[in-house]
């Protein structure tokens, strides 16, 4: 019958059965046995409660491995310590499924695992060879994301120490790393970059340095860190593994800013790398002091600007904001300024500093600011009544005074609107037949007013007739004058003339005579002249 015991550690080469050396043995020499591995294996577990330092393992007694089945058989290698268990052996994903597959570090080939691909291979003792990654995407890919499984292929290569962490502030390593290994704005030559070295030879102390894993000019991973306070930032390349070493060997995520690093002048500025991970910089004489001033840290040119002011406080800062002014100029302010002292125009999508006049145009639901010249551009009316700028859409015009009211202070009298100082006087409503008393007054008011129009307007009527009739008399007694001095010249002769009636011949008008008078005298006025024959 197969019986199934556990061993503890005696020596480095030796493994005895537990007996009365331990307090749970039974009794004697006698060793203890148990009828089934998974019975054994409880046993073993909670002994590990009371000497949890204990080495223990199930084995089999007095039977070769050969005689139990599959199952048992693969049990027993991870008992004694022949399979070694995988990263992720007791997350509740995979132990559902141990049992099947026995998944263990591969001992054939070195970074990848080894399980028991189904029963048929099980019970020929073949295990199947495979990459971490693609085991777990292969089957636990309904349990498990692409960041979770990198996740557990560093943790794997962790255990297995293929890759150790590296932290340097040699200046030549750290730009080794740099143009090597992953890539980002600062993986690049010296000779792309604006300053007289690479800048991120500014790391190489006294407080920051560089983490990577893998060869100097070929690293998978890399990372700025603060060795003093066990502060890493950002990773570049490898996370997962980077951040498992850093993280194992006590290092947090946090920020540089406090951190000095090497001070190197160019021209009126300095050499300085883009810095992830904290704020400006600050000159204290000897080191720049990441965080502490306003030297920039976030050109890639590797040159740090020159600080920049705001216009407005004459502060150092970076800017913000655009503000204009009126007369069509701008300024960048800093982040403070802009804030406490600029204002939203609504009128043109614009902010412009307090200093300029702003006025609040309303509407019946909402409002807005305009500059004050704007106002009447965005269709607002100024009501003096209410003392208030309102969208000219809410307001209409006294059709009695022609100044703007807002549509609620005016009150609709047979089709005219009206401003209270221009409503009629009312009647004495106490009297039902006057419950339109208001209506009634304001049509008599009206009906005069249109009978004192139409007086006015014969009184113009007959002064136009009076003087046009004038101007008639006028111009007849002219024409009745000059045509009487026409006649007396024709029939009187000058003194010492003979009379007509003495003449053999009728006397001779001159042409030009006859042509003046045919034009001047009008039918009406033409007076016939007499002529001998007559008496």
């Amino acid at each position: 019958m197969i019986q199934f015991q556990i061993l503890h550690r005696y020596s480095d080469s030796e493994w005895r059965p537990v007996t009365i050396v331990f307090n749970w043995a039974p009794n004697g020499d006698q060793q203890y046995f148990w009828p089934s591995f998974d019975e054994a294996e409880a046993v073993r577990q909670r002994l590990l409660t009371l000497l949890p330092y204990a080495e223990l393992r199930v084995a089999l007694a007095g039977t070769d491995i050969g005689d139990v089945d599959w199952q048992i058989r693969e049990k027993l290698r991870f008992a004694d310590g022949t399979y070694a268990p995988i990263p992720w052996h007791d997350e509740p994903w995979y132990r559902a499924r141990h049992d099947e597959h026995f998944c263990h570090i591969s001992q054939e080939q070195a970074g990848k695992i080894a399980f028991t691909e189904n029963p048929a291979k099980g019970q020929a003792d073949r295990q199947l060879v495979m990459s971490p990654g693609r085991y777990l995407n292969r089957f636990f890919s309904e349990h498990l994301d692409n960041d979770a499984i990198r996740d557990w292929c560093a943790r794997l290569s962790v255990l297995l120490q293929e890759h150790t962490l590296k932290i340097t502030q040699d200046a030549d390593e750290i730009e080794d790393v740099y143009v090597g290994g992953p890539r980002s704005c600062m993986a690049h030559e010296a000779s792309d970059f604006d300053g007289p070295c690479h800048p991120v030879r500014v790391y190489a102390g006294p407080d920051t340095a560089l983490a990577y894993i893998g060869a100097s000019d070929d690293a998978t991973a890399r990372c700025v860190v603060w060795p003093g306070r066990k502060i890493y930032t950002r990773i570049y390349g490898d996370e997962s593994r980077l951040k498992l070493l850093l993280e194992g060997a006590g290092y947090n995520s946090g920020s540089l800013n406090g951190a000095r690093v090497r001070r190197i002048p160019y021209d009126d500025s300095f050499v300085v790398p883009y810095i992830d991970a904290g704020g400006d910089l600050d000159d204290d004489g000897e080191h720049l002091v990441i965080g502490h001033g306003s030297i920039s840290s976030g050109n890639t040119t590797g040159v740090a600007d020159i600080p920049w002011c705001c216009p407005r406080c004459d502060s150092e800062g970076s800017p913000h904001e655009t503000v204009y002014v009126v007369d069509g100029g701008n300024e960048e302010w800093c982040n403070r300024c802009f804030h406490d002292h600029a204002t939203f125009c609504n009128h043109n999508n614009r902010y412009y500093s307090d200093d300029e006049s702003f006025v609040t145009v309303h509407t019946d639901h909402d409002s807005h600011t305009v500059l004050e010249d704007d106002a009447e551009d965005f269709g607002a009316v100024y009501l003096e009544d209410r003392r208030e700028w309102w969208a000219s859409d809410c307001c209409r015009r006294c059709d009695a005074s022609g100044e703007w009211f807002h549509a609620e202070d005016l009150t609709e009298y047979h089709g005219e609107w009206l401003s209270e100082d221009h409503l009629p006087e009312p009647f004495d409503d106490d009297d039902v037949s006057l419950a339109n008393a208001h209506l009634l007054a304001y049509h008599q008011f009206h009906d005069e007013m249109a009978a004192i129009q139409a007086d006015v307007a014969r009184w113009q009527a007959a002064g136009e007739r009076a003087r046009d009739e004038r101007l008639r008399r006028e111009r007849d007694e002219a024409e009745r004058l000059r045509l009487e001095a026409l006649r007396r010249s024709i029939i009187e002769p000058p003194d010492g003339a003979r009379p007509l009636r003495d003449r053999h011949e009728p006397p001779r008008i001159s042409e030009g005579l006859r042509s003046v008078a045919a034009m001047t005298v009008p039918a009406s006025a033409v007076i016939s002249l007499p002529n001998e024959s007559e008496p």
